[in-house]
């Protein structure tokens, strides 16, 4: 239920109070002396800037400063000292006593003061307020189900933050079947919030209650809350999820994309063995997206992700052989990504048996993941196509189809994430320019060694004052300095 603007309008006079520093903190701290004795105004219209009442205030950080001081004696003895504040019920007590209508009254964002303490995980209020709320007839259900100008409810505010699952075990043992299901402007329940955050806690608080309809599964774009958890990367809160929801690991969002698909875009591997060692886990290697036509196994080929490749492959290789739209299976994915540097890995590959044979296989235009190999991105020649003519007429036609294939690859997104971005791959032109470049280069370092070398032989065949014309000997051969010249000499020249 969403507190509309006429009633709140009807709870505050137009004489509006704001605080200032001192009434500020007196909210804050929990001053009664100076809130309730010194300022004579009524409460509900005593406001900050944001509409925030005393106990608004109070709700989102409020009670006395106590200093906690920790002895640590793990390894060595260390004090840490940390400030707290606590929570003083009385005074909670004595501000709903002299104003009541301070319980449902809105700020200017449309949040009551249970929003206020649930997003700021304030147990004790929470729990202060809801037993408050009964004990004044007020209804329950229409306070807890109260929600913000963007239908928030309060479970959706303690969900955002990963030590609020006390508050959120709170609000759920008082509404579990709305709480669970309520949606925000957006069309986003708690649970997703909590999935798409990695909360595993509050996201097996809301499971465990059983009352989630299947539209509380959902977030925007069809992703489910496995697609959430697997953004997340939180291993953990996909192993939750998957005890009771099994079946999502084959659901995908509107471009028919798993979270699997996620994994393998985002190369989270231990949530990807999460997602495999499932029941349907492994069926879900095998479903293809939309658009392309593309596997999970495709997608991490196009990351280059070899540990995320062989994940897949392991635990089901059976999907090895299926290929996209354009009839390219994952071999011709991978030889697109994997550098020259990397070509162990390319190795890594082809060494399964069963794998060699799709090294051949043509997609719709002939080309195979040989020819991707010699004539991609980041083209080698060390694995040679058996039929495959450097002179024939089709090499020009087939590397631009390959070049058409990157920029198509160029713009795929899985969840907002660029799937492979080619911008750092030379173009032809620019690649040719590189290979003149590196000529050159060498070109003049064999210019230098030669340089070298022939210094080198020079000074090693020169001999220091010269030779006997007749005898063909050095002049100062029985001079110690000479003879030290040539040891040196000769060691100089073995280096060279």
């Amino acid at each position: 239920m969403r507190l509309q603007h006429h009633q709140v309008e009807e709870i505050m006079d137009t004489s509006i109070t704001y605080m200032d520093r001192k009434l500020f903190k007196a909210a804050k701290d929990g001053d009664m002396e100076l809130l309730f004795n010194k300022y004579k105004g009524g409460l509900d219209q005593l406001v900050d800037g944001e509409q925030n009442t005393a106990l608004h205030i109070y709700s989102t950080g409020g009670g006395r400063e106590v200093t906690i001081i920790r002895i640590l004696r793990r390894f060595c003895l260390s004090t840490r000292f940390e400030i707290r504040r606590e929570v003083s019920m009385e005074y909670l007590k004595q501000l709903l006593d002299r104003c009541p209508r301070l319980l449902r009254q809105a700020n200017a964002k449309g949040e009551i003061p249970l929003h206020v303490a649930a997003r700021h995980g304030r147990r004790k209020i929470v729990e202060f307020l809801i037993k408050r709320s009964k004990e004044e007839n007020v209804e329950l259900e229409q306070m807890v189900r109260m929600t913000d100008n963007d239908q928030n409810t309060a479970l959706h505010m303690a969900v955002q933050f990963d030590d609020n699952f006390q508050v959120v075990r709170l609000l759920l043992k008082e509404e579990p079947d709305y709480l669970s299901n309520s949606v925000d402007t957006r069309g986003i329940t708690p649970l997703y919030l909590a999935a798409r955050r990695g909360f595993f806690c509050s996201v097996d608080e809301i499971l465990d209650k059983n009352y989630c309809q299947p539209r509380a599964l959902l977030g925007s774009h069809s992703r489910t809350i496995l697609h959430a958890a697997t953004l997340a990367n939180s291993e953990q809160t996909v192993k939750i999820i998957l005890k009771s929801k099994k079946h999502l690991t084959k659901q995908g969002d509107e471009d028919g994309r798993t979270p699997l698909h996620y994994a393998a875009v985002s190369g989270y591997i231990s949530v990807a063995k999460a997602l495999l060692q499932s029941y349907d886990g492994s069926a879900a290697a095998y479903l293809t997206d939309k658009e392309k036509g593309m596997t999970a196994l495709h997608m991490a080929a196009l990351q280059g992700d070899i540990a995320m490749m062989k994940c897949i492959i392991s635990h089901c290789p059976g999907c090895t052989g299926i290929v996209d739209k354009r009839g390219w299976n994952f071999l011709h994915f991978a030889f697109l990504t994997l550098h020259h540097a990397r070509d162990i890995s390319r190795d890594e590959l082809i060494n399964y048996h069963f794998i060699r044979n799709f090294l051949y296989h043509k997609d719709v235009d002939g080309i195979t993941p040989s020819h991707v190999s010699r004539y991609g991105p980041h083209s080698s020649s060390e694995i040679s196509h058996p039929v495959w003519d450097e002179k024939s007429s089709q090499v020009a036609e087939n590397k631009t189809k390959i070049e058409q294939v990157l920029q198509e690859i160029c713009k795929i997104e899985v969840a907002g994430i660029l799937v492979r971005d080619f911008n750092d791959i030379p173009d032809a032109a620019t690649d040719v320019s590189y290979k003149r470049t590196d000529e050159k280069i060498r070109q003049t370092h064999l210019l230098v060694a030669t340089l070298v070398a022939t210094v080198t032989f020079t000074a090693a065949f020169t001999v220091p004052g010269g030779y006997k014309s007749e005898q063909g000997t050095a002049l100062l051969c029985h001079n110690a300095a000479f003879k030290v010249f040539i040891i040196t000499d000769s060691l100089a020249f073995f280096v060279a």
